[in-house]
């Protein structure tokens, strides 16, 4: 029953990093000062390698306990799961959306000498995005707590505060659009 504890834990605790990180990407990704981005792309990076720690952790004590029937082949066939298959369906493929941006960030700097690369990273990252979105539906449908007052709590918490970080970069895009310097760029200005 350890284990068990041990994964719910784990889960729960990285989808909360995860919504860290989600939420510190987006509100240092319009940010113009050079010290802020540097010290909020370092706290968005460390939450989503902690976050990416606690996953590792959470899928090892999943597998390890023998409280639900899912083995290690629910990595490769996640629909072959004994334990609500579409939920952990959904917890796979955010597994594999968290871990595809995670190694193409590890590799960005080297990477970053491509101009093609450059130009298609924002749309590599987003898999980061979509990772999230399903983990947060994965603990929705296959958490033992997913019906708790606190696990709802905590969970409208993630989901407000990426929404709140992602209406504030909106924002601060709209006005930054509409300063003289954009709308001459633009060859909008008069």
């Amino acid at each position: 029953m350890t284990l068990w504890y041990l994964a719910r834990a784990a889960g729960v605790m990285a989808m909360v990093l995860f919504t860290v990180a989600a939420s510190i990407g987006a509100l240092g990704a319009g940010s113009r000062k050079p010290e802020r981005r540097f010290w909020l792309q370092y706290v968005h990076r460390s939450a989503a390698v902690t976050g990416l720690v606690l996953l590792a952790a959470h899928v090892a004590a999943v597998i390890a306990d023998a409280f639900v029937d899912i083995s290690l082949s629910v990595l490769v066939w996640p629909f072959g799961s004994g334990y609500r298959p579409f939920a952990v369906t959904l917890g796979v493929l955010a597994m594999y959306g968290l871990a595809l941006a995670a190694l193409v960030g590890a590799a960005r700097g080297r990477l970053a000498r491509s101009q093609a690369f450059t130009k298609r990273w924002r749309s590599i990252h987003i898999a980061a995005s979509v990772g999230w979105l399903l983990s947060v539906g994965h603990g929705l449908l296959a958490g033992t707590d997913r019906s708790t007052p606190w696990m709802l709590a905590i969970t409208i918490s993630c989901l407000a505060a990426v929404a709140g970080s992602v209406a504030v970069r909106a924002r601060s895009h709209a006005v930054q659009a509409r300063t003289p310097l954009s709308l001459a760029r633009a060859g909008r200005f008069q």
